[in-house]
């Protein structure tokens, strides 16, 4: 079931910032890029390094840890192994408040 959860206010991520939110225990990591705001993964996918302490270049971030880069926008890798992807979240600003939409997966039904 979809969900939309408050996790920044606009004046927390000023273009060209991240930002890092953890949502019921998932890293989330926003970033800025001229003034739209992309929601991705905080978790590298090559040894879960915190992609919100990384370098953002336009719609790039880079991971502190290894450089492994991926397109904050679709989450595809753009460094080999190109294919890769990290997840991606909806974003929805309403006022100066920015949330994120969370696709948790269905309880499973009482046996």
């Amino acid at each position: 079931m979809a969900e939309l959860i408050k996790v920044a206010t606009v004046d927390q991520l000023r273009p060209g910032q991240m930002f890092y939110a953890e949502v019921d225990g998932l890293p989330v990591a926003l970033a800025n890029v001229a003034g739209t705001i992309y929601a991705f993964s905080d978790s590298c996918r090559h040894a879960g390094g915190p992609l919100s302490s990384g370098v953002l270049r336009d719609e790039v971030v880079t991971c502190p840890w290894h450089g492994w880069a991926y397109n904050v926008r679709t989450g595809k890798s753009v460094i080999p192994p190109v294919g890769l992807r990290i997840p991606i979240y909806t974003v929805d600003v309403v006022g100066t408040d920015v949330f994120v939409e969370i696709d948790w997966p269905d309880e499973p039904a009482p046996c």
